[in-house]
């Protein structure tokens, strides 16, 4: 009896970890046909459809990005951000932050996108 209940838990645990999601804000990523899973566990940075930033699910302003990720990478090895902006975001508003990204020392950005499967 004690085994079927074990199985059972174990079961629903693992089940549980595959409903997980990077992240819970809802945005609408570019696609693209070459995006490929990044390994390693990066930090996750969403810009949604009204152009505010969430770090974590927390709303951050343009000014205070830097020094947040600087504080929360200060222990990784090869530090790495992605970017899950929304198709509607300008691409001003997306080098802007990038600009704050990049005086970051080694530290690399990358771009959510979602997996496009046609073909030009």
């Amino acid at each position: 009896m004690i085994d079927i209940i074990f199985a059972i838990l174990s079961f629903f645990i693992i089940s549980s970890l595959f409903l997980t999601r990077i992240d819970s804000i809802k945005v609408n990523l570019p696609k693209s046909s070459t995006s490929v899973r990044e390994k390693n566990k990066p930090q996750i940075i969403t810009i949604d459809n009204n152009e505010r930033i969430y770090f974590n699910a927390n709303e951050i302003s343009l000014k205070n990005i830097s020094a947040l990720i600087r504080k929360n990478i200060v222990n990784l090895e090869e530090p790495l951000v992605i970017l899950r902006a929304d198709t509607s975001v300008k691409h001003g508003f997306i080098i802007n932050l990038l600009d704050e990204l990049r005086k970051i020392e080694n530290l690399k950005i990358g771009i959510s996108t979602e997996k496009n499967n046609t073909n030009y």
